[in-house]
């Protein structure tokens, strides 16, 4: 059996969302495949199940919370025994006598107390649930059950394991969000600042270069004004030359006359 609970928040190119903050569409998709994992995994405990000749059924249910969930199906079912996980299996101590997963821990405090509830850890049976909690001996180290993974009714969302350890609540999940858009908001800030000083570096850069170009044309503009001067002077002199070589020779043919 597993509770499934639509995820709330979105994972969109590793920063997490809240589902009302998108379009409808990466949410539809999103939670579809988180259910198609769920089935995938309830399948397999199916099958291990039908190796070992046990028969069995699935039932998939879709509430907003898990351990409400759970805690009305124990009751419109009348189930009568339940094995849950107490916490992921990372967390597995010999110390541990008591359910860590917060959906375990509702549910050993609401369940109906016809419910006889085992909360196992990494397949060892760590406390049971009859009218009071009893707390299993630590010299278990037989597996629990064989081959049927870590409980029979599965609560565990198939995102992480970690799930059943402690659950993330929603304000840990915006804070996780805040801080991936602000550090996705401090390198876009860094990546605009130094965008921004290359742009202002061309702009000198080609300020600099304008200013250049002006200096050479104005330099250019006064060359070709010297050139024209210098070859009206050069006129001026030939044309002063030729009129003095005229009157010269004008000066030479009447001293001959005279002779």
């Amino acid at each position: 059996m597993h509770v499934h609970v639509p995820a709330q928040m979105i994972p969109i190119m590793g920063v997490k969302f809240h589902a009302d903050k998108l379009s409808p569409e990466p949410v539809r998709v999103f939670r579809r495949a988180e259910r198609e994992r769920a089935d995938e995994m309830l399948d397999d405990y199916i099958h291990q199940c039908s190796q070992i000749k046990v028969k069995c059924e699935k039932l998939v249910v879709g509430k907003e919370d898990a351990a409400s969930g759970l805690v009305e199906l124990i009751r419109l079912h009348g189930i009568t025994k339940l094995v849950i996980a107490a916490a992921a299996d990372r967390h597995y101590s010999r110390k541990l006598d008591k359910p860590v997963s917060k959906t375990a821990t509702e549910i050993m405090q609401r369940a109906d107390p016809s419910c006889k509830i085992w909360f196992v850890c990494k397949e060892q049976l760590v406390c049971t649930r009859d009218k009071e909690v009893q707390i299993a001996p630590s010299t278990v180290a037989a597996p629990l059950l064989p081959n049927l993974g870590h409980e029979v009714l599965d609560l565990q969302s198939p995102q992480e394991e970690g799930d059943t350890e402690m659950e993330p609540s929603f304000d840990d999940e915006l804070e996780e969000a805040r801080k991936a858009v602000e550090e996705l908001m401090r390198r876009a800030l860094k990546e605009s600042c130094r965008r921004q000083k290359a742009e202002e570096e061309t702009a000198a850069s080609l300020h600099k270069a304008q200013e250049h170009e002006e200096l050479y044309l104005e330099e250019v503009k006064k060359r070709e004004e010297l050139e024209a001067a210098l070859a009206r002077a050069d006129g001026e002199i030939a044309r002063l030359r030729q009129a003095i070589q005229q009157k010269h020779d004008r000066g030479g043919s009447h001293g001959e006359i005279d002779a």
